[in-house]
């Protein structure tokens, strides 16, 4: 893998977006209404924190009343 290429990744990883931003963006279109739910206004998350997130959720327990 070429140098550019590796630098490419490490500033993509470490980038980190508004709850707006992960929202609206194309990559989670489908899981917006579960971001919005789940994360907090005013908070930055990189993309591995929200996909974490929405594991975490997803795997959660239903509590039965």
């Amino acid at each position: 893998m070429a140098k550019s290429e590796q630098k490419t990744k490490k500033q993509t990883s470490s980038e980190r977006f508004t709850k707006r931003q992960l929202v609206c963006s194309e990559k989670y279109c489908n899981q917006s209404d579960l971001l919005c739910a789940l994360l907090d206004d005013g908070k930055l998350y990189s993309l591995s924190e929200a996909d974490e997130i929405m594991k975490r959720f997803m795997k959660g327990k239903v509590k039965v009343c």
